[in-house]
């Protein structure tokens, strides 16, 4: 059997300082400044958690594509709501499928398959604060800012090529989202979006652009994310809230939100966004927040320019989200237990759900032999 441990071994002795390199809270000259103003930017202690409990939900969702052995992509999202209410476990589930020809451009097979999962964790959250009791927290998995600017049109060839449902699928989307936002607003909800991870510079960015505006130009750019693992030291605390609006970080862009589809982003609340570590040696959290919950009337398309927030400003998120810790090895209870709930699972999707899929339609369609091979073990 070959001995790949060896190899390996002799990489990583080879490598070893590259490979430390964001790992370790040391610094380059390019990276001393950045490393100052992340320090200036966390905050600590953090506020007591709430002392009454408000009745929280919790929406997640998870996905499967699979290869067809004639070429197709066979896709698969299911989304679940959990929530707690006067000692009451409540839960609802969706489930969808699609098809789509192995000619489908490459480049919209993830996409469509992310915004069929999409759509159904927003149409549940959506279908739940119409009703939620008032004063509820709505817990969502995800970066809301990320996930709403990412509602942009198709490209050019799309409509050709998918199905009308799926082609359809950010409009429909953006749709539950603002009448979401409308919900939350006339019933007093607070509606929450936790990322466990985030690959973004959009708030290094801006504190850098706040302190030094043009005068200081920024030779290092450092995801927001390793810059809170490393130079933090690990400790509790929130970051500097920020205001988001018009002007569009995420996905790698510096997009202004301009197509007409986002005409109506435009007039989606404000994000309020930030990052917490809400104990000692824990990882970080990206919070967004539509600035609605925080009593703010912004709307995306008002705000030009990010603003940075005072950081007691999101005080009132931090106790509600201190209420629901759950340690180390619970972010939030509700999004904890809701993601091991809903997980799609390699033998439920290869072993049940393609087997009631095929009975289903009276047709065989057997995977692909690269999905037979690695996927059946």
């Amino acid at each position: 059997m070959p001995n790949f441990i060896d190899r390996l071994s002799e990489q990583v002795e080879r490598k070893q300082q590259t490979l430390l390199h964001t790992l370790k809270s040391d610094v380059n000259s390019a990276e001393v400044s950045l490393r100052d103003l992340v320090n200036q930017n966390w905050h600590a202690p953090l506020p007591p958690a709430a002392t009454e409990r408000r009745p929280a939900f919790a929406v997640d969702g998870s996905r499967a594509v699979r290869h067809l052995a004639n070429g197709a992509y066979l896709f698969v999202a299911q989304a679940l709501m959990i929530g707690e209410h006067n000692d009451t476990r409540n839960e609802e589930i969706d489930v969808d499928v699609a098809i789509l020809p192995g000619a489908t451009d490459s480049s919209l097979i993830d996409r469509s398959a992310g915004f069929l999962m999409h759509r159904l964790e927003v149409k549940l959250a959506r279908e739940f604060a119409e009703r939620a009791p008032r004063g509820s927290v709505i817990f969502l998995d995800g970066a809301l800012y990320g996930q709403l600017t990412s509602l942009y049109e198709w490209t050019a060839n799309a409509e050709a090529e998918l199905p009308r449902d799926i082609f359809e699928l950010p409009q429909e989307i953006l749709d539950h989202y603002m009448r979401l936002f409308h919900a939350c607003a006339e019933r007093d909800l607070v509606l929450i979006s936790i990322a466990k991870t985030s690959h973004e510079v959009a708030h290094g960015e801006v504190w850098w652009e706040n302190t030094f505006g043009g005068e200081m130009p920024k030779d290092k750019h450092v995801s927001d994310s390793e810059a809170i693992y490393r130079w933090t030291n690990r400790r509790a605390g929130y970051s500097t809230p920020i205001l988001f609006g018009k002007r569009s970080f995420f996905r790698g862009a510096r997009r202004n939100l301009q197509d007409s589809m986002s005409i109506q982003v435009q007039d989606a609340p404000a994000i309020v966004s930030f990052f917490v570590r809400l104990a000692d040696f824990d990882d970080a959290l990206r919070i967004d927040v539509p600035a609605s919950c925080l009593g703010r009337a912004e709307k995306i398309g008002e705000v030009e320019k990010e603003q940075v927030l005072i950081h007691s400003a999101v005080h009132p998120i931090l106790e509600l989200l201190l209420t629901d810790y759950g340690g180390l090895e619970v972010y939030n209870s509700l999004l904890y237990s809701v993601d091991r709930e809903v997980r799609l699972k390699q033998d439920i999707m290869d072993q049940v759900y393609h087997s009631v899929i095929q009975d289903m339609l009276g047709i065989e369609m057997p995977l692909d032999r690269s999905e037979r091979r690695f996927h059946s073990r």
